[in-house]
This record gives C-alpha cells, structure tokens and sequence, in this order.
C-alpha cells in the first residue's frame, strides 16, 4: 500500500497543472447471487477516492482506490455459519457526459481494474479466503454541481470458480 500512496500523492502534487480534482465517493452495496447467499442478503457499505481529470468532449478519467463491507449473515446452506465480505479496489472509471459539460448533467459510467477479495467465514465452518481479481462495473450518474452527483452502477467479478460478485452499488459523490 505505501507505492500506492506515494503514487497518489505525487498524482496529487501534479494536479494544479491540469483541471484535475480529488474526491470521494460513497455507496451503499446490494448483493445479488452468490454475496446475496453467503451474507444472506446483507447490504454493505463501501468508499473510495479518486482522481478526476476532465479530458475533452465530455470524456473524464477517475483512477480510484476503494473499499466494500458486506457484514457477516447467515450463510444459507450452512447452519450455524456467519460470512462476511470485502473488498480493496484499485479502479479506473470512465465517465461520459453526452452534453460535453463534466461540470453537471447525466453520464455514463464505466470502470475496470484489480479488486482483492477477503471471504470470511465464522461458526460451525470457519475459513478465510482471500483472492485478486480484475472486476468491472457500470452505470448511470448526475452531476447535480460541480461538487455532488450521484451514481447507480452495477458491479461484476468473478471471486473463484465457485463465486461471483454481483450487485448493485448507490452512492454519492463530492469533489473537493
């Protein structure tokens, strides 16, 4: 995590040359399929920061690292036993404002990049798994100000061959 945060920070310094902007983003998360039967339906929690570097008709790159909890439930099919799920990110989205003006408005949201899954599981079958993965989401966002928007996306990655993340994620978003 220190290269990460030494990249981010020298990223940062270089902001004042360009139009970029850092901010934050939390997001509620809806497990679907297999999270949704491990946590027995839980709703999780997740944050992120980024980077925003607006390029031109519309187009803005946000490089991000962020984190999902789901809380330990009921796993179904397992008696006794409680799983809980997160996740660290280290994303790339992609935004698109078909109006061509970053600062408000709807766009399209895209994004890809390595997510590192951690599958705790406690009671009568504990274990603890961790793995790295390339996840990809995507959705609908508004830019209600320059500062805040919203966005609705959903996410997909496949955890191992016997687990796949899906779901849907609602947050919010403030630049700084």
């Amino acid at each position: 995590m220190k290269p990460l945060t030494l990249l981010l920070a020298a990223l940062a310094m270089s902001l004042p040359a360009q139009d970029a902007t850092i901010g934050a983003r939390v997001h509620g998360v809806v497990s679907m399929g297999d999270l949704r039967d491990l946590t027995n339906g839980q709703v999780g929690l997740g944050l992120a920061t980024f980077v925003s570097i607006p390029l031109n008709h519309g187009f803005v790159l946000r490089p991000l690292l962020g984190a999902q909890l789901i809380p330990k439930g009921d796993t179904l099919g397992l008696a006794g036993t409680k799983t809980g799920i997160a996740s660290v990110d280290l994303m790339v989205d992609g935004l698109w404002f078909p109006g061509e003006d970053p600062e408000g408005g709807a766009y399209l949201v895209g994004s890809v990049g390595g997510q590192q899954w951690r599958v705790s599981a406690y009671g009568d079958t504990p274990s603890t798994l961790s793995y790295t993965r390339i996840g990809v989401s995507g959705g609908l966002g508004y830019q209600f100000t320059p500062r805040l928007g919203i966005e609705a996306r959903g996410f997909w990655s496949p955890i191992n061959s016997n687990l796949t993340a899906t779901g849907l994620m609602l947050g919010a978003t403030v630049k700084f």
